[in-house]
């Protein structure tokens, strides 16, 4: 008989939900946090030295030290709350059928320069069982789902708007005005999970832990990945997410997904609770900062997509100065972290979508090239037709002819010369220059 997974024992885990939102004053949203009871991270000398030897210095300021104008704030918030999702509930009644307990540990920001920011909220199930952890997921990657809390019952996004973003928006009904983060964040958190079995080495075999990867890492029921029910994947699908694992040591292995990154062994937790708390916790901190990094590029590529028609001059230069910032081809002095950042960047696509951005770029550029070619064609051929004149004294002697004849005095002959040469100047000058057009008629639309 093939193995139940679900009697499997687990001694711990770690998850985590992943989401994203902006704001355009950073040191304001940054002090707003402060007062609701946000802290920055202390760095004792030990960790510090950890780092020094184990992170590159770009990568380890940028995400673990927070030094320079590029690297990001990082804030954390404890929370110790319990409550329930309503899994399921009656169609007519509204009432709950299926209820699935959880807790909340802490919250974790990370807020870049940029104004592309990130949050991660810890959980934990109060059983520790594959089943519930699968329940758990499920539920939390939803921002539609309902949950009981404090006595409310309240919609996950709205909750977490409310209770950990300082009422930042993330999320946007047709009612309401847009938010644009949810242009390109989709309906769904991102997943980071650790799920530690207590060690039987007679059943926890590779295969078993690819298994439970699948379960877990596509939020399926635990048991999904070689059963047969309507929801198992086919062979192909199942080895084409098995492809991107990364299998390096006997007890653990890991599957990075689009949505998803995900940890199943034994012996990675159990037994070092002071080392999982601790700043260089393998798993709950520095793993989790790899994927974190990555759905940082990730995103912003989806922000870059959105913009570039909107601005395309303005939206190609921060786009390359983003890339010579953020772009980091190695990032630790281990192989692991270097073979999982590569892994995530695989499987999150993001090299295939830097290409094809920049390809896009490079399109626009060559486009604004000819177009500006052939301004300056008409521009020097306006000067050539000008430079032709062998002296503006006939021109003037013809304007004072006019104006003899009209009988109008100076003043209000020149006036009027001056006011037609300015309204034929204007419409040249948007011509030559389409961006300050475009970016003086979206001021003077937005003016309050």
């Amino acid at each position: 008989m093939p193995l139940d997974k679900n009697t499997l024992k687990v001694s711990s885990s770690i998850i985590k939900i992943v989401g994203v939102f902006e704001s355009v004053n950073v040191k304001k949203t940054i002090s707003g946090f402060k007062s609701i009871g946000y802290t920055s991270d202390y760095l004792d000398d030990d960790t510090l030295g950890f780092y020094k030897n184990y992170w590159y210095q770009e990568f380890r300021d940028l995400l673990f030290l927070f030094k320079g104008d590029a690297a990001a704030e990082y804030l954390t918030k404890n929370i110790e709350k319990e409550f329930e999702f309503i899994k399921t509930e009656d169609y007519i009644t509204k009432e709950p059928i299926i209820k699935v307990s959880a807790g909340i540990k802490s919250v974790e920001l990370f807020l870049f320069p940029n104004g592309l920011h990130f949050f991660s909220i810890e959980l934990y199930t109060p059983v520790l069982s594959l089943s519930e952890i699968s329940e758990l997921t499920n539920c939390a990657r939803d921002f539609d789902k309902k949950v009981v809390i404090d006595g409310e019952t309240i919609k996950w996004v709205n909750w977490i708007e409310k209770n950990c973003l300082n009422n930042i928006k993330i999320s946007s009904n047709p009612t309401e005005a847009p938010v644009s983060v949810d242009e390109f964040s989709g309906s769904k958190f991102k997943l980071f999970t650790v799920v530690d079995l207590v060690n039987s080495d007679e059943i926890i075999s590779p295969e078993v832990i690819s298994e439970l990867l699948f379960d877990i890492g596509t939020v399926s029921r635990i048991n999904t990945a070689k059963g047969n029910e309507q929801q198992s994947p086919s062979l192909a699908y199942y080895d084409e997410l098995m492809a991107d694992k990364i299998d390096v040591f006997q007890n653990y292995a890991m599957l990075p997904l689009f949505d998803s990154f995900t940890t199943v062994g034994y012996n990675l937790l159990n037994g070092n609770e002071g080392q999982q708390k601790g700043k260089y916790n393998t798993h709950a901190n520095m793993y989790f900062r790899i994927y974190l990094y990555n759905l940082f590029l990730k995103y912003n590529l989806f922000r870059y997509n959105s913009k570039i028609n909107a601005d395309s001059v303005k939206t190609r230069d921060e786009f390359e100065g983003f890339l010579n910032t953020y772009n980091i081809s190695h990032i630790s002095y281990n192989f692991l972290p270097n073979l999982i950042y590569h892994g995530l960047r695989k499987s999150l696509q993001i090299d295939n979508e830097l290409k094809q951005f920049q390809d896009r770029i490079n399109r626009i550029s060559q486009a604004i090239q000819e177009k500006q070619q052939k301004r300056t064609n008409l521009l020097l051929g306006a000067v050539s037709v000008l430079a032709s004149i062998s002296s503006v004294e006939p021109v003037f002697g013809f304007m004072e002819n006019t104006r003899d004849s009209l009988k109008w005095g100076k003043f209000e002959f020149y006036f009027l010369v001056s006011t037609l040469l300015i309204l034929l100047v204007i419409p040249l000058i948007a011509y030559l220059f389409p961006d300050k057009k475009r970016k003086f008629l979206n001021k003077w639309r937005n003016r309050k």
